[in-house]
């Protein structure tokens, strides 16, 4: 009955409640004696952001993990009507979940793909995420998933400044502390050129391309710029994405603080929770308001899927874990759902919790992910 009640909610949630639907919620709430009152705000809490972190946390809390969210950060809207009960009604028995996964073979998790520094000589480094602080020039140290530059204070004026340039590969992604404090998160797919020092009136840096999350140090002397192939982005102190697009238009999200898209004579000052397109034409900057988690969520290797069809969740995955999908009821390509993901969870898991809070199955066999209702 709690299954189906899960299955119920979603559905009442994304307002697709076929009459049939209507009806068997009725009754089980009322077997449930779940008032109007009651209801409305189970419905508020579970799609709150509140518990989704809640459920992200149970990483850092691996013994508070029941059953049904033994699956790390693989979170979607009905995984959260199920964690709902379960801290809401934790005397109620807990039921183990029987997942509509038939498993022929195992798709384990994907291995971080390793990136590299172009030093200014344009010397190669390699930079192996398995080391511990690894001296890899004078002024930086390797310190596995992260490349940290010794702090140097800015000089007003220098003769030379010295270069290098991060690439983090298909499958990759990395983490540079800069000279002046400022954290830079890489996605996959991405070249940034930085300076080893920085100096002069600003700190500039490079996105050649690809995508990277900034938590600028705040310094109002020397204003932090981003520049891009189709504009720059000005900042103080503040936490930001950029990303630019293999057709040269640029996406600029604000989680905190101001910053300014220029390109041209063009500019728009934007506020926490908005975003800015520079599209690759002469078009005019675009800023809309903008749920940030949808595009910022990479940065702590989650996939964010926001009423998404199922096609694209399972295309998305599968260009990262190297398998092929094939539909064997072409229909459930369109279902949508909300899902969070952990990009270094095991297929296998993230299949099991979409099949069983949905209406379709899947079976695994070598590479290859079928889908079938």
């Amino acid at each position: 009955m709690m299954k189906e009640l899960r299955k119920l909610i979603t559905k009442d949630i994304f307002d697709c409640l076929s009459e049939e639907d209507a009806r068997q919620l009725e009754e089980i709430r009322a077997r449930l004696n779940i008032s109007d009152e009651d209801y409305r705000e189970m419905k508020a809490r579970v799609t709150s952001r509140e518990l989704h972190e809640q459920i992200v946390n149970t990483r850092k809390h691996p013994r508070r993990v029941m059953i049904v969210a033994r699956y790390a950060a693989i979170l979607a809207l009905p995984l959260a009507v199920a964690v709902y009960f379960w801290l809401n009604q934790e005397s109620q028995p807990k039921t183990i979940v029987t997942a509509q996964v038939q498993q022929e073979s195992i798709l384990s998790a994907p291995v971080r793909k390793q990136p590299r520094l172009i030093l200014d000589d344009g010397k190669v480094v390699n930079l192996g995420r398995e080391v511990k602080d690894e001296q890899i020039t004078l002024h930086a140290v390797n310190r596995g998933n992260e490349l940290e530059y010794e702090k140097n204070k800015i000089a007003d004026t220098v003769k030379v400044i010295k270069y290098n340039t991060v690439e983090v590969p298909k499958g990759g992604e990395y983490h540079v502390s800069l000279a002046d404090g400022t954290k830079v998160w890489f996605n996959e797919e991405t070249r940034l050129r930085f300076p080893v020092a920085f100096a002069g009136t600003t700190r500039d840096i490079y996105l050649e391309s690809g995508e990277i999350y900034l938590d600028v140090e705040r310094d109002e002397e020397h204003p932090f710029i981003v520049h891009t192939v189709n504009g720059d982005v000005h900042v103080l102190g503040t936490e930001f994405n950029v990303k630019s697009n293999p057709d040269h238009s640029v996406i600029t999200t604000l989680v905190e603080g101001k910053v300014r898209v220029s390109r041209d004579k063009a500019e728009a000052i934007l506020l926490p929770n908005q975003q800015a397109f520079v599209a690759k034409t002469t078009a005019p900057i675009c800023v809309e308001n903008v749920d940030v988690e949808e595009f910022v969520s990479w940065k702590d290797n989650i996939f964010f899927f926001k009423d998404e069809a199922l096609e694209t969740i399972l295309d998305k995955l599968a260009d990262w874990y190297g398998f092929s999908v094939f539909y064997e009821n072409p229909e459930a390509k369109a279902e949508k759902y909300f899902v969070r993901i952990d990009k270094y969870a095991e297929v296998n898991k993230i299949l099991e919790v979409i099949s069983d809070v949905s209406n379709v199955k899947f079976k695994i066999n070598g590479k290859t992910v079928s889908v079938y209702k």
